[in-house]
Order: structure tokens, then sequence, then C-alpha cells
């Protein structure tokens, strides 16, 4: 009978590979369904292609570096401190930016629905601009301390003993899983409300305009693709954070052999659903809206179409 310490390398190779595989593609997809003259005009939309970019981002360097170093034998991260801190950097900012992206997205579907006119003002391109510029630089800044504390120790790539790993430790659960999921749960429930009141209101321009019904039903199918996205990453965020405080809490009691075996197991079936988190945005939004499929297959037939037309003329 195969061990389960057997299995857990096989599992996560194809684990991780697949995961790879169709975030990326899914990654792409999205880039191109937004990118569409049908959504690139909302805020809204924006802040979900910077998080695509983010998730793409992440996707790429995480699991490529985590291939390369627990697979195929190479040294760099565990040799050279300077591809150490970038490692270190970068698997903390670029999901945090992801996730932020998430919450100024539900945010703009919050102000889109409310009856408060300033809010609805917020409900632009040129706001979204500015507040994800100044998310990033915030998240970049306060990102800056895990260079410093990350290096080479006992050829392993790891903080300080300490306050520097709860510190990291800290950073991650609070800034990358209780904040941003807080926040999307909180505005999703605002949102809602004020869908359900604005249901209730009488608007006599509703109908003056075929244009007035198109823009209800986007901001509509935007509203569920978003808040889906949200609760979907919520979940699998959460679970990853909690194998991940259980694992420090518990680094330090000795454990039998069996235990440790099932506890690797355990948290390698987190970190893989934790980096799907991040390659699966592109088929939550196909499931649950019908209007992004149908500008998803209108931008798949257009793109062969060009192809099809620069093949011709070469």
């Amino acid at each position: 009978m195969v061990s389960l310490s057997e299995i857990t390398p096989y599992f996560s190779i194809y684990g991780f590979f697949f995961t790879l595989i169709f975030g990326t593609v899914g990654g792409i997809f999205n880039l191109l369904t937004f990118s569409s003259q049908d959504f690139r005009t909302k805020s809204c939309v924006f802040y979900l292609i910077c998080s695509s970019l983010a998730d793409l981002l992440f996707i790429n360097v995480g699991i490529i570096l985590r291939f390369s170093t627990e697979y195929f034998g190479n040294t760099l991260v565990s040799t050279s401190d300077g591809i150490c801190k970038a490692r270190a950097y970068l698997l903390v900012c670029l999901p945090t930016m992801a996730a932020w992206c998430v919450v100024l997205a539900t945010f703009d579907r919050f102000a889109s629905a409310s009856s408060n006119g300033r809010l609805r003002q917020l409900n632009s391109i040129s706001f979204a601009r500015r507040s994800v510029s100044i998310a990033m630089i915030c998240i970049i800044t306060s990102c800056s301390f895990h260079p410093f504390i990350f290096k080479i120790r006992n050829s392993v790539c790891a903080a300080s003993s300490g306050f520097p790993t709860i510190a990291t430790a800290l950073y991650a659960i609070i800034f990358s899983c209780i904040m941003p999921c807080t926040a999307v749960i909180t505005l999703g429930s605002m949102t809602w409300s004020n869908v359900r009141k604005s249901q209730q209101r009488v608007t006599p321009m509703e109908n003056s305009h075929g244009q007035s019904t198109g823009l209800r039903r986007l901001n509509r199918q935007l509203f569920i693709l978003v808040f889906v996205h949200a609760v979907v990453i919520s979940v699998l965020t959460i679970q990853r954070n909690v194998t991940y405080t259980y694992n420090v809490l518990t680094s330090s009691i000795q454990k039998s052999v069996e235990r440790q075996t099932v506890e690797y197991f355990i948290i390698q079936v987190s970190t893989i659903l934790y980096y799907t988190n991040f390659g699966l945005s592109f088929y939550v939004y196909y499931g649950s809206s019908s209007m992004f499929r149908q500008v998803y297959w209108k931008s798949v037939k257009q793109l062969l179409h060009k192809c099809c037309s620069c093949c011709k003329r070469n």
C-alpha cells in the first residue's frame, strides 16, 4: 500500500503544475475579456484588470520558483541573498496587491449603488487610477521590511528568529487576509442593502433611453461577478492563514513522524488551494456572469478574425 509520504510529492507537483497552467490561461483570458470595448470604460473593470495582472505575476513567480528549488534542484534561493530577498518580498507584495484591488472593486460597486451623490462620483476611471496608484505605493512601502529580515540561514531562505518571524506572519495575516476579507464582506453587505433599496425607488428616467436599461444590467452583472469572486478568495485565503498560523504556533512542539507526515500533506494541500485562489478568477467570472461569457466569446472571435486577417495578408 502506498503511504501518504510517498503520495505527497507527486500530489504537490501535479497540483502546482495544473494551477500554473489553468491560472495563467485564465489570467490571459481575463485581460482579453476586460480589455474589450464593452467593459474597459468601467472603473470596476480597471480594478479587476489590476487584480488579474497581480494574480498572473504571483502564480508564475511563486510556482516557477517553487518548482525550480523544490523539484529541479536549483539552489539560487538558498545560496543567493538577493534572490532570497526578492522572493520573500514578491510573494507577500503581489498577493496583497491582488487582494486590495478586489477590495477596491467591491468599494466601486458599493459607491455605484449608493444613494449618496458624492459616493457615486467616486465611480469613475480617474478615481480608480488614483486609488490604485495610492494603494500600490502603500503596499510596496509597507512590504519593504521583508528584504531586510530575510537572508540565507543554514542554507535556507528564512527570516530572523523571534520578532521578525512574528512580524512577517502578522503582516500576511492582517494585511493579506483579515483586513481585505473583512472589507469585502462589509462592503458586500452594504452594497446588497443599497441595491435592495434602489429597487424600491421610482426612477422616471430609467426607461427614457435604452442605454439606461443596458447600464443597469451591466452594473448588476459586475455586482454579481465581483462579489462571487470576493467570497471565493476570502474562503481560500482564510483556510491558508488558518493552516499557516497553526504551523507557526505548533512549530516548537515535539511531533511524531505520523503527525509530521499528515501535517505536511495538509500544508501542501492548503498551499495549492492558496495558489489556486489567484488562478480562479476567470472561471468564477465565466460561471457567475452571463454578460462576461458573452463578451469573452465576442473577444475571442474578434481575436481569431484579426489573426486570420494577418495570416491572409502574409
